[in-house]
């Protein structure tokens, strides 16, 4: 009975029943020592002659010894049961008191979310974005126009960033946006607490993730199930997207659809876009900026509102991730550096033809010699990825005298003044003979170009899907931690993010 009862009890009655018995016991036990003890009757020399004996060796070995251990044995068997259950209970006691602080948290926050700081008023509730209202001005601060802010979706914001990356924005803000300040570190009215608040309520807003690998962590195989189901309907839900907005012809492509995606449709409030931070402008949207999507503008960041992000165009992505790679025949992708030549495989260019891979993973005729990656070329359109030169100069000074070239048989021509002859102009992008001129002055001659099929980087379809590295610079005075480059490897298939990545590798 006595076990029935402290299992049906909760810890902290178990906790007072214990103490109580305990106190009785003692309380008992004092005052029947009260009762049964005889009073001093004096010394033993005067009361020796009438003195009433004392129990027997026997009956104190006997009779009352049995109660006193019988007593003590019980007492010990109600701590040794009572007490065990008492502290199996303790760590349920910490989780629910932790439980507790944290729903004060959530509530707090909540209660930030939609009545102090407001946050509801641009992002919805339940943070699936929104928009609210802006004043675009010129670099003066001269008033231009009255305009509608895209502001991007936080029930994935924690997918994306850190929290320790979350709290940077929360507190300093996103210059050039609406967002402002709100920590106290930022000269905002938040303090500290209330920003941990705020970050406390988001974490109940996420959206399940896509990463696989946080999916097989999920738990049980039901709740891993479970995971991935969501995460396949959320897959589903972002390339009926993409897909709806190509048909429609919002955009030309599916990398460029999701470089923009929510430009037309506001899907996300823009938050899973590449260019709400990379083109200047953007979340804005067409009203207020009509030529966005134009060359020029797409992708080339900087500038203010909101171009915060690294200048895509003109090839720097390129020199950002310098390790170009090829698709094979099948569509996959050949590793960036290269593969062994006993493997056997193969770039397969448009026409058919097979070049093969030297052990630095660029590409080789049989005979060894490299052929030149168009990717360094000055001219956008040369027809191929590769030219396969007769010869390339090592660096062409016309301003200040010839520099000698190296070719298999033969050096590039020189003018009477012992210079260089410039080079024909390219007029036809796949024609024999051609000439290209490299960003870094050389010249290469004698050119046949070779169409490829589709090129790309591992280290940028890392990065886009990882972000920045803790601690590590990148672009133009990127600061990693800080809130600005998110991964998207939790918020978008892999597919959609190598569309990203081959649609930015074209800017």
């Amino acid at each position: 009975m006595m076990v029935a009862a402290v299992l049906a009890a909760d810890f902290r009655a178990i906790g007072v029943t214990v103490g109580a018995l305990v106190l009785i016991s003692f309380v008992l036990l004092f005052i029947r020592n009260l009762v049964v003890a005889r009073p001093e009757l004096g010394s033993e020399i005067e009361l020796a002659p009438n003195r009433k004996d004392y129990l027997t060796d026997e009956e104190l070995e006997g009779t009352k010894l049995d109660k006193s251990l019988t007593f003590a044995l019980v007492m010990l068997a109600i701590l040794a049961v009572a007490l065990p259950f008492y502290w199996l209970a303790e760590p349920g006691r910490q989780d629910g008191a932790v439980d507790a602080y944290n729903l004060s948290f959530e509530v707090q926050g909540g209660n930030l979310y939609t009545e102090g700081a407001q946050c509801v008023n641009c992002h919805s509730a339940g943070g699936v974005g929104g928009s609210t209202s802006y004043v675009l001005q010129d670099a003066d601060g001269q008033f231009i126009a009255n305009a509608t802010w895209q502001a991007p979706s936080l029930d994935n914001v924690l997918l994306r960033y850190s929290e320790e990356e979350v709290r940077y924005v929360l507190n300093f803000g996103r210059p050039g946006s609406p967002m402002a300040a709100w920590g106290t570190p930022g000269g905002g009215p938040l303090t500290t607490q209330q920003v941990d608040n705020l970050i406390v309520y988001l974490r109940t807003l996420q959206v399940q993730t896509l990463d696989p690998i946080e999916i097989s962590l999920a738990g049980e195989d039901d709740e891993v199930a479970a995971a991935q189901a969501a995460a396949d309907q959320i897959s589903a839900d972002i390339r009926a997207e993409v897909t709806r907005s190509v048909d429609e012809g919002e955009f030309a492509t599916v990398g460029e659809a999701v470089f923009n995606l929510g430009l037309f449709s506001g899907y996300a409030g823009g938050g899973l876009s590449c260019a709400r931070c990379h083109t200047a402008g953007w979340s804005l949207g067409t009203g207020a900026v009509p030529g966005v999507l134009e060359e020029g503008v797409a992708g080339c960041g900087g500038g203010d509102p909101s171009g915060i992000g690294y200048d895509l165009c003109g090839g720097g992505v390129h020199n950002r991730f310098p390790d170009d790679t090829w698709k094979r025949a099948d569509g996959s992708w050949l590793p960036a550096e290269g593969l062994d030549d006993d493997q056997g495989f193969y770039i397969e260019a448009a026409d058919g033809s097979k070049i093969r891979l030297d052990d630095n993973g660029k590409p080789a005729t049989d005979d060894g010699r490299s052929y030149l990656v168009l990717s360094e070329a000055t001219t956008p359109d040369q027809g191929g990825d590769l030219a396969d030169c007769g010869f390339v100069s090592q660096l062409w000074q016309p301003e200040t005298g010839p520099a000698y070239a190296f070719a298999p048989d033969h050096e590039l021509a020189l003018d009477e003044s012992e210079k260089f002859i410039a080079p024909p102009a390219i007029t036809q992008a796949d024609a024999p003979g051609e000439a290209v001129t490299l960003i870094d002055g050389r010249v290469a001659g004698d050119c046949t170009f070779v169409e490829m099929p589709d090129r790309t980087s591992q280290a940028h379809v890392d990065f886009v899907t990882a972000g920045a590295t803790a601690g590590a610079g990148y672009g133009r005075g990127g600061q990693s931690h800080a809130g600005m480059m998110p991964g998207f490897g939790g918020v978008l298939p892999p597919e959609l993010i190598q569309a990203v990545v081959d649609y930015e590798r074209g800017l």
